[in-house]
Order: C-alpha cells, then structure tokens, then sequence
C-alpha cells in the first residue's frame, strides 16, 4: 500500500475563507472511525470548497492531531477554531443520536496557503474526505505551478 501523504476535506465555500485568510487554523470534523485514520502529524490536509464550486482551494500542514468533544475544543482552542462556537454546536447536534459528548477529530493546521487560481477537482469527495498518496499529492501540486 502507498503511504498516504494528505487526505482532502470538504469545508462549504462559505467557511474556507476562515481557514485560509483568516488563519483560523483549528479544523473540525466528525469522522466515522477514530481507529483507523490514516493521516499523521506533516501531513497536506488540503480543503475542497463544497456546496458549489468543487475546487481545491488551499492548503495547511497538519502539526497536531486530537480527538476532543465540541466543549473541549472550544476551551483548548477558542477563536482559533474554524467555526464558531454556535456553528461548531450546530455541527455537533446536526446528526440524530449523537451527543456533546463524542469526540470529533481536530486538526491544528501551520503553513496555510490558498491556491491562486483554485484547481477544478471532478472526482467526487465524500463527506468523510479523501485520503491522498504521496503520488497523488505530489501531481496536485505539480497542477498547481
């Protein structure tokens, strides 16, 4: 199996902006499974602009990776985290079942960088992401120069 050098996530258009201009460079998402991920620590985490545009629209490097409840992140974090504390509640009740008190994966980003011009990316990107190998990151990136 290829090492896996990044994975891409999907964040709405609306919110990238937050990431990546305004250096809010804690990045929230639930995923299914906490056991099994793949990324690490130097790792691209590289955004998607959902709902609309489906371009790659920027980067961050991965510097830390946690499993914390929305309250946790909150305290840890505060105003660096993408989201705001109401959107991030929102977030976290959005599904049913689920409670304040699973644990969400939480990415503390360096290096953040927005593509100029954003890269049209036609395969699909499921809510859960996409891992990337080292192989695929690095021909992104050659796309982009």
């Amino acid at each position: 199996m290829n090492k896996i050098a990044g994975a891409i996530f999907p964040v709405p258009e609306k919110l990238v902006r937050r990431l990546i201009v305004e250096k809010r460079n804690v990045f929230v998402k639930y995923i299914a499974r906490t056991t099994k991920l793949r990324i690490a620590s130097k790792n691209k985490a590289i955004f998607y602009a959902s709902h609309g545009s489906k371009e790659l629209v920027g980067e961050g490097t991965i510097q830390v990776i946690e499993f914390l409840t929305p309250s946790d992140v909150l305290q840890k974090y505060g105003e660096k985290v993408f989201l705001d504390k109401d959107e991030l509640m929102e977030y976290a009740m959005q599904r049913p079942g689920r409670t304040l008190t699973k644990k969400m994966l939480v990415l503390v980003l360096s290096k953040l960088k927005e593509y100029s011009p954003h890269l049209k990316y036609e395969r699909p990107i499921t809510m859960a992401g996409l891992y990337l190998t080292e192989e695929e990151c690095n021909e992104l990136l050659r796309q982009l120069t």
